[in-house]
């Protein structure tokens, strides 16, 4: 039996951050300026530094890419391949994170969930694994922070709608959540729209 050889590894966080644009599922990603994969588009990531827990780095980024650490975040997968960087040993912990449309200050680096194609590395996998994530834990909880403070019920089935990649009945779905208690109405009608404004909800 050969011999072990044990590897010093780096640790990478590699934040998947979601919105919703447009009715679109948008995930904020870079152009890599350098090789390897130069001109992909890749995750915005970064490795641990100093004496930083993956937390402190996943903060430290996300305060760097939308200006704020204020946001939802979840650890969702270790990914260890050994050739899924073809210069080091990288070991990337994955994050999924989600902000509201209204505190995105640049849409123009966030891409259609479902148009992606050939990104750098292993980041389209890394993705698709954040999505199943979010797919498969789906609930008020997380929901809400795709949503500005107020917001008309359609809204909300749409988000649902993009997670979940299904339909729904709107008098059905409308009717369900107001019953389930977890949003309430508010004194207040949408503004600046060209329909009758809808009324106005809040999650309670």
């Amino acid at each position: 039996m050969g011999k072990k050889t044990y590897e010093m590894s780096k640790i990478a966080i590699d934040p998947v951050i979601f919105t919703i644009h447009d009715a679109k599922l948008k995930v904020l990603l870079h152009i890599r300026e350098k090789s390897p994969f130069q001109g992909k588009k890749e995750l915005p990531g970064g490795l641990l530094l100093g004496e930083e827990r993956a937390e402190q780095t996943l903060k430290r980024k996300l305060k760097e890419l939308v200006g704020s650490d204020n946001l939802f975040m979840k650890q969702f997968h270790t990914f260890t391949h050994p050739d899924r960087d073809p210069r080091n040993r990288i070991v990337s912990i994955g994050f999924v994170s989600l902000i509201n449309q209204e505190r995105v200050k640049d849409i123009v680096r966030w891409y259609d969930y479902n148009s992606l194609r050939d990104l750098a590395f292993d980041h389209k996998i890394i993705i698709e694994h954040a999505f199943q994530y979010l797919k498969d834990n789906l609930n008020s909880s997380v929901v809400k922070h795709f949503m500005p403070k107020h917001f008309p019920i359609n809204k909300l089935q749409e988000v649902y709608e993009l997670i979940e990649e299904k339909e729904y009945d709107n008098r059905n779905f409308r009717k369900k959540l107001i019953n389930s208690g977890i949003v309430e109405e508010t004194n207040k009608l949408e503004k600046g729209v060209s329909h009758r404004p809808a009324k106005l909800f809040k999650f309670k």
